[in-house]
């Protein structure tokens, strides 16, 4: 009687289970220091101030994302710089319609961060704060626009605009400091020791006593 020989079949892995992802390493100790470091810097800001989109009667409508409706209020006016809740109303109006029909709330949320970062104490600060968000939101679609423009004649063309308007933000960023400063320009004035040696030669700067001039 012939014994049949067994044969072994690899066990192959079930496919059809999800495999565990490996786990992540650890932060090294420099990243370790760095995450600290800006974890306590995050503590020490303040909060940007944020909305909330939803959607009625096929609208869409920003409001509070807390139940403190007065506080809420409150940071609204103060992050654009006022007193009047129609001023912030017409501002966050602009915002909403330079980033399109289509912005999220995160994206409306970013600008608003954008502009209350810059602290504006007036509505003249504010609207500055405004235009510069709007800027800068353009020359990013512009500069994004020509990355996937097909003719070289056309990428040309987009970056010259985005350069502008690059050009007009950074015109924007002074304007701001001139008007902060209320135009008044602070001249440094250096004082110098100026002392005559014999024979008639000056020598102008720092004199060390007793050791003659550095040299």
């Amino acid at each position: 009687m012939s014994k049949s020989k067994s044969k072994v079949v690899p066990l192959l892995p079930d496919t059809t289970l999800p495999m565990p992802k490996p786990a992540k390493p650890a932060p090294g100790l420099l990243t370790q220091k760095a995450i600290q470091e800006a974890r306590e810097h995050q503590q020490q800001r303040q909060a940007p101030f944020r909305v909330k989109l939803t959607e009625k009667d096929g609208q869409r409508v920003i409001g509070a994302p807390h139940d403190d409706i007065d506080g809420f209020a409150y940071h609204y006016r103060a992050t654009f710089g006022t007193g009047s809740l129609h001023f912030a109303d017409r501002q966050l109006s602009l915002i909403t319609t330079v980033l399109g029909p289509d912005a999220d709330e995160g994206t409306i949320n970013a600008a608003l961060a954008f502009v209350g970062g810059q602290k504006p104490q007036d509505e003249v600060e504010a609207a500055l704060a405004v235009q510069m968000a709007g800027t800068h939101e353009a020359s990013m679609r512009l500069l994004a626009t020509a990355m996937t423009a097909k003719h070289i004649d056309m990428t040309e063309r987009y970056i010259n605009m985005a350069t502008k308007l690059q050009r007009t933000f950074t015109a924007q960023v002074e304007a701001m400091k001139r008007y902060r400063s209320s135009g008044v320009q602070t001249i440094r004035v250096q004082h110098q020791n100026v002392t005559v040696e014999s024979g008639g030669q000056a020598i102008v700067g720092d004199v060390q006593q007793g050791g003659g001039r550095r040299g």
